[in-house]
């Protein structure tokens, strides 16, 4: 099956640089950020960029097995951010939280 976007030739390199634009950031919050939920996101996004890239480039290339490897990131990526928001859940479930501290601190 064969088919011709109009207008491709400028949009797919487009959408290539913005995507490195936009790993770049991310890469950044990802070495800067200051709690564990936020690095989880960052890599969260980064599994999501890289699903957008191979569906990218299986548009450029008109290659559709590509497009199964994307499913796949995609759905480990799933799984992992689900098995991170578990694990991150449990240590915030084990500490008390801060007002309850201050209440016992006043009384």
């Amino acid at each position: 099956m064969s088919f011709e976007l109009a207008g491709a030739a400028w949009v797919i390199p487009l959408a290539f640089a913005l995507q490195g634009v936009s790993a770049a950031l991310i890469l950044a919050r990802l070495l800067r950020g200051p709690t564990g939920p936020d690095r989880v996101v960052a890599i969260d996004a980064l599994t999501l960029l890289g699903t957008a890239a191979l569906g990218l480039f299986a548009l450029h290339s008109r290659q559709t097995v590509i497009l199964d490897a994307a499913v796949v990131l995609a759905l480990v990526s799933f799984i992992s951010t689900t098995a991170f928001m578990l694990m991150f859940r449990t240590r915030e479930a084990e500490s008390p939280p801060a007002a309850s501290i201050k209440e016992e601190r006043d009384q």
